[in-house]
């Protein structure tokens, strides 16, 4: 029997099918705001704001800057004009995109059934460096959310995955199990492979593209999701 007591789950793209939901309302927001969608536009936008989480976790860029910043470097970039009309141009589309995104909640193949199968056995818990007002919603109309005791959004605590100071914030509301029962499971090398081992505790990395641990010492590595069943069920004891 496992060992383990409480799953930390990441959401996006360890859950959630993140990179749909965002090619999905990413084509919403491009409509209501009247730019003509294109592929090369949606890989520019998803680089500006991979890259702009990047900065979020290492503290270079704080939350309600990037939700606006993001669009304003692709309007940039698209060529409009600098000065207020961009910046009303680019809020207009931070709200669309928020609002479009918290109706996506479109799960990974087997993200389901694994937490069906694992509810009743551990104490789960959703942890994600997203907005407030999106992750909420999207995990309120999805499928999963019966199985979950609760979540713990980064904007809410004011400190984002992989400081050490969102796993303190966890561990205090979750009564401050031993470390040696909890696991994290997630897909994030930096946001939730780095603050889990710099926490010390075990981390499930999702990997369904074999990308492999960059160098980092990774309790487990699982290319599906089915695999996390049975690690669990024949882990360490």
């Amino acid at each position: 029997m496992s060992r383990y007591r409480i799953l930390l789950f990441d959401a996006d793209n360890t859950l959630f099918d993140f990179t749909r939901a965002e090619e999905i309302a990413f084509r919403e927001t491009a409509a209501r705001g009247g730019l003509v969608y294109t592929d090369a536009l949606y890989r520019r936008y998803s680089a500006i704001n991979d890259g702009l989480w990047k900065k979020l976790e290492r503290r270079e860029i704080d939350l309600e800057s990037l939700k606006l910043e993001r669009f304003r470097l692709l309007l940039e970039e698209c060529g409009a004009a600098a000065g207020d009309d961009l910046f009303s141009y680019a809020a207009f589309l931070r709200d669309a995109y928020i609002e479009s995104l918290g109706e996506q909640c479109v799960l990974i193949d087997g993200a389901q059934e694994l937490c069906r199968d694992l509810a009743g056995k551990y104490r789960m818990f959703l942890i994600t460096n997203g907005i407030s007002r999106i992750q909420r919603k999207r995990f309120a109309k999805s499928a999963i959310a019966p199985y979950f005791e609760g979540m713990f959004v980064s904007e809410e605590l004011g400190v984002q995955k992989p400081s050490p100071a969102y796993f303190d914030a966890v561990f205090a509301a979750l009564g401050q199990p031993e470390k040696s029962s909890v696991l994290v499971i997630g897909d994030s090398l930096t946001s939730d492979c780095d603050g889990a081992i710099a926490y010390g505790l075990d981390i499930c990395r999702f990997d369904p593209k074999g990308e492999g641990n960059g160098g980092r010492a990774l309790t487990y590595t699982v290319g599906k999701l089915s695999e996390i069943r049975d690690l669990l069920d024949g882990g360490k004891s």
